[in-house]
């Protein structure tokens, strides 16, 4: 067999082919294990905290100062006992639920027809009406306060539910606006034109088509709604001045002054017990929530 013929060839060809092959699928694992560093270090950025939470909320108002571990020697459902009976507790989470539900359905009823005539209607100077419409949602809470706290005290609004709803719709209300837009663009016009057809209504096509296939956005807007009321304290301490409206997050920023002394337990287990209803809602609508952001994303 000679060097010229083709088997003899074929080997020495094939070669520095498998050896780029083999650095390929090397480069390609080493890139996967490197990817799993920076989400390691996300994981243990978010659970960390809460993980400390719970152990601290778990022990005695000694055993926290003590050697610090994160498995309590002697685990112990106290301070949440002492937190659940805690007046000032009942009644701040009564009114998150209320401010909550009250942002969440007030939300809605006013981004779906906003959101409705900027998809289907083609105004004229639309994308700038977009833009100013996103525009409130980019001042901080903090330049808000001392306004909103002066319209409140002129319109005898001061500790009411109704303000802190009106209040927290207009801060989530321009990315809602955004993002149910882009999902209503998303649904095909043909399948309202065939309605329109047979005779169906505006109204009628948006309840029984639209809205019903816009359901994931329908969800990710309510439960971004209520998160907005569940977790907002800088409105709430320029809006409230007494118990009657109070929230969770200012509760638990009062209840160290209320107590004299730093009781870390106690507060470790109400800030637990205020973010168990974001989980659960969470847990709840992931898919759905997920599926609103992306497909609203699109647009």
């Amino acid at each position: 067999m000679t060097l010229g013929s083709p088997s003899a060839v074929g080997p020495l060809e094939a070669t520095p082919s498998a050896t780029r092959e083999r650095l390929g699928r090397l480069v390609t694992r080493v890139r996967k294990r490197w990817l799993w560093i920076p989400i390691a270090l996300l994981i243990v950025w978010t659970v960390a905290p809460l993980l400390i939470a719970i152990s601290i909320s778990l022990k005695d108002r000694a055993e926290v100062f003590a050697f610090p571990q994160l498995i309590p020697e002697s685990p112990s459902l106290d301070a949440y006992v002492r937190t659940v009976s805690r007046p000032g507790f009942r009644h701040a989470f009564l009114n998150s639920v209320m401010v909550g539900g009250g942002t969440l359905a007030l939300t809605l009823g006013l981004t779906i027809p906003a959101a409705y005539v900027l998809a289907r209607f083609r105004l004229r100077l639309r994308h700038l009406l977009l833009l100013f419409i996103l525009l409130p949602r980019l001042v901080p809470t903090l330049g808000l306060m001392v306004p909103l706290y002066r319209l409140a005290v002129a319109a005898g609004a001061l500790n009411s539910r109704l303000a802190l709803i009106v209040v927290f719709t207009g801060t989530i209300l321009p990315f809602s606006i955004w993002l149910m837009t882009g999902f209503f663009e998303q649904i095909p016009i043909e399948l309202e034109e065939a309605a329109a057809v047979d005779g169906a209504t505006a109204w009628q096509r948006l309840r029984q088509i639209v809205l019903p296939l816009s359901l994931p956005a329908l969800i990710t807007v309510g439960a971004l709604a209520f998160r907005e009321a569940w977790i907002e304290f800088d409105l709430v301490l320029a809006l409230t001045t007494n118990a009657d409206a109070r929230t969770l997050p200012y509760e638990l920023f009062l209840l160290s002054e209320v107590t004299g002394l730093p009781d870390y337990p106690v507060e470790a287990a109400f800030a637990i017990l205020t973010t168990i209803p974001l989980v659960i809602i969470y847990l709840r609508f992931e898919r759905q929530v997920i599926g609103g952001l992306t497909s609203g994303a699109l647009k």
